[in-house]
C-alpha cells in the first residue's frame, strides 16, 4: 500500500481516488468513523453501511490487483488445511442446493477452491487478474480467465458462482452482481463469502482489526446492508451463517498484547463467558458465508 500513501497526509493521493455516495442506498450522509493503512472509513448515516470513502478508482484497482505477485495463493499454501476446511464446508452449503455442474470461482487466485471442487466432480473454472496466480491456477487444469469480468464473452452459463472473500473488493456491489446474474442458469446459486462488520472482533478492535486494511476492502457489509443489495439486484436468500469466530485474537487484545500474534492462554471462550456458538448464532463471526439463487419474481418477468 505505501506507495500510494502521501507521506505528509498519511493517506492516499488523491490522483488513485474518487469520491462516492452510499453503494447500498445511494446516500451521501455519512460520518467518519477512522483512518486506516491510508483510507478512510465512513458509516451511511441512511443504512449503516460501512465503506472507504473516497475510493480507488476502477482503472487504478484494475492495475493494483494485475501487479499482485503470489503472495496470497503462498499463504493459502501455508495455512492448506484451515483453508480446506473453510472450502469444504462452503461447497456444502453449495450441494443443499445443487450438487453438480459448471462452477465459476471469480477471484480464483491459485485454484485452491477449484481444486477442491473439481476432487467433487464439478468443471471447474475461474477468474483471476493476478498474473503470476492465475498461471498457476491454469496449469492444474481449471479454465482460467486472466481479465475482468465485463471484459468476458461467455458462451455458457453456470450452475453455481463462486466469489470467495472478493465482494468486498468491488466498488460498485450492485453492478458486478447484476454481471453475475446473467452467467447464472435459472436453477444456479451464486455463493459469496465476506468479512462481516458486524463481527465482534471487528466492533471491538476497529481499525485494528485485519478486515479493516483501507485499499482493497472498500465495502464492508453486515447481513443487513448485504441483504439490500442481494434483493435489490433479484437474489433470494437461502442461507446466511456466520464463520470464524475470532476469540483468540480478541482475548489476546483483551490481555493487552497484540490480537494477532498475541500469548493469551484464553482459547475456548471470550473472557471466559462468550462461546463460539453464541457468536455464530447471532452471526457475530468475522465473515458471512451466503448462499443465494434468482428470486421467483425475477424469473416470471
Amino acid at each position: 500500500h505505501k506507495k500510494f500513501i502521501d507521506p505528509k497526509t498519511g493517506l492516499f493521493e488523491d490522483k488513485y481516488l474518487e469520491k462516492r455516495n452510499c453503494p447500498v442506498c445511494d446516500s451521501n450522509n455519512f460520518s467518519k468513523l477512522f483512518q486506516c493503512s491510508g483510507g478512510i472509513y465512513v458509516k451511511c448515516n441512511r443504512c449503516s453501511m460501512i465503506y472507504t470513502n473516497p475510493v480507488f478508482t476502477q482503472d487504478a484497482l484494475n492495475k493494483y490487483y494485475s501487479s499482485l505477485d503470489n503472495g496470497h495463493a503462498e499463504l493459502i499454501d501455508t495455512e492448506s488445511d484451515f483453508y480446506r476446511e473453510i472450502f469444504s464446508n462452503g461447497l456444502q452449503s453449495i450441494t443443499k442446493f445443487i450438487t453438480k455442474g459448471k462452477i465459476l470461482d471469480i477471484g480464483c487466485s491459485s485454484g485452491f477452491f477449484l481444486d477442491c471442487a473439481k476432487d467433487l466432480g464439478w468443471s471447474t473454472y475461474g477468474i483471476e487478474l493476478g498474473q503470476a496466480e492465475s498461471q498457476v491456477a491454469r496449469s492444474k487444469g481449471h479454465i482460467i480467465y486472466n481479465c475482468e469480468l465485463e471484459t468476458i464473452d461467455f458462451d455458457e452459463k453456470f450452475d453455481v458462482v463462486t466469489l470467495w472473500d472478493v465482494f468486498e473488493h468491488i466498488p460498485d456491489g450492485k453492478q458486478y452482481l447484476s454481471l453475475v446474474y446473467e452467467l447464472l442458469t435459472d436453477e444456479g446459486v451464486l455463493f459469496l463469502q465476506i468479512p462481516s462488520s458486524d463481527s465482534l472482533a471487528a466492533k471491538i478492535l476497529r481499525e485494528q482489526c485485519k478486515v479493516f486494511e483501507g485499499l482493497e476492502h472498500c465495502n464492508m457489509y453486515n447481513a443487513k446492508t448485504l441483504n439490500s443489495v442481494l434483493e435489490a439486484c433479484d437474489y433470494e436468500m437461502l442461507q446466511l451463517v456466520s464463520v470464524i469466530s475470532e476469540i483468540a485474537v480478541m482475548n489476546n487484545y483483551f490481555s493487552y498484547e497484540d490480537p494477532y500474534f498475541g500469548q493469551t492462554i484464553y482459547g475456548e471462550n471470550l473472557l471466559d463467558c462468550i462461546d463460539a456458538d453464541f457468536i455464530h448464532e447471532n452471526l457475530l463471526g468475522y465473515k458471512l458465508q451466503c448462499v443465494v439463487k434468482k428470486s421467483v419474481r425475477s424469473k416470471m418477468t
